[in-house]
């Protein structure tokens, strides 16, 4: 039934949640429900992708303050995220992102590019807590994609003398760890959370924007991404004091929190542009209607 999840919680406790597109009067593809909605939105900074709303209403207790970066996340899902694929076509480049944190969390994604159209894909990742660097360098020489990668390129810090090799022995790199274990990195440059989000959200998914309904975004995420996903959709820019909103741009800086992947992905992106924000798509390619 719309609107009602019912299921058992790992304690074997079960559990109805109901939303509120249960109750027919609050379909918002009806005219009541439209009307319910325009009507209950008042008092929600943000509206309907607001923290507030999305917290209290949607039932999304990880909901934080602080709009969204990729707001099209939520309406476009279907699009944006696609099953994922046994195969990728062998004219396709495929390169790796790569975001170490020997005590956090680490993460490696495998970005697909179809050079026919420009398109991109999230196709892998790996992503964990508390993965030293032996572990991790074995699951990138795992997957299943690794050989037809053209680059992976990581935080530039991983070049930074901080771990100690042996016992008494000089400091040496991460990145010369991984080389070791047959891992071998390029050097990425950090900053452009701004520019980033500004070229996904103008050129790989600004077609939402448009009338035609069946555009194809150009920038998609496979299901084997669970965590690229989840980052990207939840991903905010910092919520300012009315004060500090004076003489500061809300939309200046992102929350750097849960931004593992997206770390990764932005290293990547910058590196296949040295001026990747240069080409701002102002039309779009309506003739791409490609179903899943």
């Amino acid at each position: 039934m719309q609107g009602i999840n019912d299921y058992i919680t790992g304690d074997g406790v079960r559990v109805l949640r109901i939303h509120y597109t249960a109750d027919p009067d609050k379909d918002i593809t009806t005219p009541n429900g439209k009307q319910w909605m325009a009507k209950s939105l008042v008092g929600y900074p943000g509206g309907l992708i607001g923290a507030k709303w999305r917290r209290e209403m949607e039932i999304d207790f990880d909901a934080q303050g602080g709009q969204l970066v990729f707001p099209d996340m939520l309406k476009h899902r279907p699009r944006i995220e696609i099953p994922v694929w046994k195969s990728i076509p062998e004219d396709w480049k495929l390169y790796g992102g790569f975001d170490y944190a020997g005590r956090g969390i680490t993460a490696f994604v495998v970005i697909a590019h179809d050079t026919k159209v420009d398109d991109y894909y999230a196709v892998f990742e790996f992503y964990r807590k508390k993965s030293g660097y032996i572990t991790t360098s074995e699951a990138i020489l795992d997957c299943k994609y690794f050989d037809r990668l053209e680059w992976i390129v990581a935080d530039p810090s991983m070049w930074t003398a901080t771990q100690e090799k042996g016992d008494g022995g000089d400091l040496v790199s991460p990145a010369s760890l991984f080389a070791e274990q047959g891992v071998h990195f390029i050097k990425g440059t950090r900053g452009g959370d701004v520019q980033f989000a500004e070229m996904v959200n103008e050129q790989y998914w600004g077609g939402f924007n448009g009338k035609d309904k069946d555009w194809q975004p150009r920038y998609r995420i496979t299901k084997s991404c669970p965590n690229h996903y989840k980052e990207m959709s939840q991903w905010r820019y910092n919520e300012w004091s009315n004060s500090t909103g004076q003489s500061r741009n809300v939309k200046e800086t992102m929350i750097d929190k849960n931004n593992h992947s997206i770390d990764a992905v932005k290293y990547l992106f910058k590196m296949l542009s040295s001026n990747w924000m240069a080409d701002k798509v102002d039309s779009f390619d309506t003739s791409r209607h490609i179903v899943y």
